[in-house]
């Protein structure tokens, strides 16, 4: 039997609902993890003498060399959520040298140890905290908070900074600069606060002091987050029958009148995981990366056409998995097809969109789907 999945037209070169954002929230916790070691510091970009050097992390929650934020929407994550790299160690384009300490056939694999990640609305205090490897204990710090920096500028920024100083990167650039000194263990003493943040997307980025003139800079952990502009409140049953859809209903509160689109996902627990994989050669050409085994050129979500999009979700989770709705304009009802979906525990993503701004509301719950015949409880 083929899903029927509910699509309405919407431009999806410009919409970044649910599925948009939860494959945003695979890149954002990666972003480090992207360019780990094995030994103190992983990977470099070199330009006439100028470097910028990263450190390893590892899968640890206490010495790994993440950041952890805290205090908003806590998001499940996919479990697993593990990068897997393997291919070069050295790639050179116009004068500008990237190495991965790692021999060549080596395959590097890193888990994401924390199992979620938090969205946040203007009211929410963002909670920072680093973890990092006692090696670095009693380091001076700079701490930057940058408005505007997502996955993709941060990328930008690394690819099209020539090693230039970071300061000459920032130049222009809203953010904010915090001096630390990371205590005995290699961690922060004690979490670092952001209030009142405009709604956006955030970058985090650590760096060891150093001095003014000095020509590398030594960047311990990266990390994104969004600020929402509102809160999304959704309604829907924790339980439903085997062949039964399910009604959802959304509600931005303190939303003015406006164009909004809504979505929502429905995922079994199960299946709810993100291998990612990187093989590459050091070209475009020669550069393939999955996901669960899944070659992400083959799944369309780059496309307009919304039912590209369907499919391409379908085939990342695998039939019988999961189903997905979006709206027409101001449509906050949505019934998502879930007739031949598995007994099994879920997840229900539901997001909301507004044209020239993005996602602006994010909500997550579980529910159950009890097989026909038995008790939901």
């Amino acid at each position: 039997m083929t899903k029927k999945i509910g699509i309405n037209g919407i431009d999806l070169r410009k919409c970044k609902l649910t599925v948009a954002a939860l494959i945003c929230i695979f890149a954002l916790i990666s972003v480090s993890a992207a360019v780990c070691e094995k030994g103190l510091w992983i990977a470099s970009i070199e330009k006439n003498g100028d470097s910028v050097i990263f450190a390893d992390h590892d899968d640890s929650q206490y010495n790994g060399g993440w950041i952890q934020l805290t205090g908003g929407k806590e998001i499940q994550l996919p479990q697993p959520l593990s990068f897997t790299y393997s291919g070069t160690n050295c790639v050179e384009k116009e004068g500008i040298v990237f190495k991965i300490n790692k021999d060549k056939d080596e395959e590097l694999k890193y888990t994401y140890p924390y199992s979620t990640h938090p969205f946040y609305t203007e009211k929410q205090t963002v909670k920072m905290d680093y973890n990092g490897p006692v090696a670095f204990k009693k380091q001076a710090v700079n701490i930057y908070l940058v408005k505007g920096l997502d996955v993709s500028s941060m990328e930008k920024a690394l690819v099209d900074a020539k090693c230039k100083s970071l300061n000459e990167i920032l130049k222009g650039v809203d953010y904010t600069k915090t001096c630390a000194t990371l205590d005995k263990c290699g961690d922060l003493s004690k979490p670092l606060t952001f209030k009142s943040l405009e709604p956006g997307s955030y970058g985090i980025v650590i760096t060891l002091a150093g001095d003014k003139d000095e020509k590398v800079t030594k960047v311990l952990s990266a990390t994104c987050f969004e600020v929402v502009d509102y809160e999304l409140k959704t309604t829907a049953a924790n339980n439903i029958k085997e062949g039964d859809n399910l009604d959802v209903q959304m509600s931005l509160k303190n939303a003015p009148a406006g164009e909004f689109t809504y979505g929502a996902l429905l995922i079994n627990e199960e299946a709810y995981k993100a291998e990612i994989k990187v093989d590459s050669n050091g070209t475009i050409d020669g550069t393939n990366v999955s996901v669960n085994d899944v070659d992400l050129r083959t799944l369309g979500i780059s496309s307009v056409n919304k039912s590209e999009l369907a499919n391409g979700f379908q085939t990342l989770i695998g039939e019988g998995n999961g189903t997905i709705s979006i709206g027409e304009k101001n449509q906050n009802t949505l019934s998502l097809t879930a007739f031949d979906l598995t007994p099994g525990n879920y997840l229900l993503f539901t997001g909301a969109y507004e044209p020239g701004k993005g996602l602006v509301g994010i909500d997550q719950q579980k529910l159950k789907i009890s097989a026909d015949g038995t008790s939901p409880i």
